[in-house]
């Protein structure tokens, strides 16, 4: 899925620079926000789902029965999700992104993602690389908690940020071991699009942050404290966990991961990964099954990253600040 121990190239530099675009003020004190009650629980019943549908590797069955229910889920929710299907011109596959807009009172977003395929386990020449493999936890905690943050986002009326979710496919490397030439494709045509949109229109909405949740329903969770993610928005995340108490989850593990956040920071935009990857012992294994993730896990998260999204906009948005 994501590569360990890797060091974005450049990304020191990418980091200085993008720091001299934070705004210094002191930090405000972040209220908790509290999940509505059966969040996590949802958000289970969602993996749950994507996981009768068994593998769910770009052009497989499951793959297709997933983006169906993805997108089922947020019309039902009153949403409208728009797919962006496209073939890789080197692969010859075909891969889809799903995004929804929930608006703010600027056109300026807040992105926030996970990817909806899972690992390939099947048609590799080493017969180890062979085996059922329905990904509860890589890819679909992060599914279920990005829908459930969904319903709870849509009927919030006082934010200022535009926040976009989007669900990327092709994530997952091509090849088993990691091949980073044969991955992130969703998230490399997402911020590609971003990008050729600020050429045809410089004064559009900018991307201001984003926010990325892989692998979050363990339940042995502890998200890592990745390197390569920017620092100024882990403080903020950090602050989240402590004003609701779940600071215990959180940033223990140092690691350096290449993720679905890396075409985000290779493009100047602050970014974070929320990733469960280095004290795993389920990823890319064939015990990543509903046993091994936990509602409650799901839920913490979920009050956390609702809780950091009024820090981003107090940190992103200081123009707008009250006085």
């Amino acid at each position: 899925m994501k590569a360990r121990a890797l060091l974005v190239p450049g990304l020191a530099c990418l980091v200085l620079l993008g720091a001299t675009c934070w705004h210094r003020q002191r930090p405000a004190v972040l209220a908790a926000v509290r999940a509505p009650e059966g969040l996590g629980q949802r958000a289970y019943g969602h993996v749950a789902a994507l996981v009768g549908f068994g593998a769910r590797h770009t052009g497989s069955t499951g793959w297709s029965q997933a983006l169906g229910y993805i997108s089922k889920t947020l019309l039902e929710m009153g949403l409208s999700p728009k797919l962006d299907r496209w073939t890789d011109p080197r692969e010859g596959i075909y891969f889809t992104n799903v995004t929804v807009t929930l608006p703010g009172s600027h056109p300026d977003k807040i992105v926030i993602g996970c990817h909806h395929d899972t690992k390939c386990t099947t048609g590799h020449t080493d017969p180890a690389h062979n085996f059922h493999f329905v990904g509860a936890n890589d890819s679909g905690s992060g599914v279920g908690l990005l829908l459930e943050l969904a319903r709870v986002l849509k009927e919030q009326t006082t934010r200022r940020a535009t926040v976009e979710l989007v669900f990327f496919d092709g994530e997952e490397s091509l090849s088993f071991k990691w091949d980073l030439s044969r991955a992130l494709f969703g998230s490399r045509r997402y911020v590609r699009q971003y990008q050729q949109s600020l050429l045809d229109d410089p004064q559009g909405p900018k991307i201001r942050a984003f926010m990325l949740l892989d692998m979050v329903g363990g339940k042995d969770l502890h998200l890592d404290d990745d390197l390569n993610s920017d620092t100024e928005l882990k403080k903020i995340v950090m602050r989240a966990a402590q004003a609701t108490g779940h600071q215990q989850w959180f940033f223990a593990n140092r690691s350096k991961v290449t993720d679905d956040h890396l075409p985000f920071l290779e493009a100047r935009i602050p970014s974070i990964d929320l990733i469960d990857l280095e004290t795993n012992n389920h990823w890319h294994k064939p015990t990543d099954t509903l046993d091994n993730i936990a509602a409650q896990s799901l839920h913490l998260v979920g009050e956390v990253v609702l809780t950091a999204l009024p820090g981003f906009e107090e940190r992103l948005f200081p123009a707008e600040r009250k006085h």
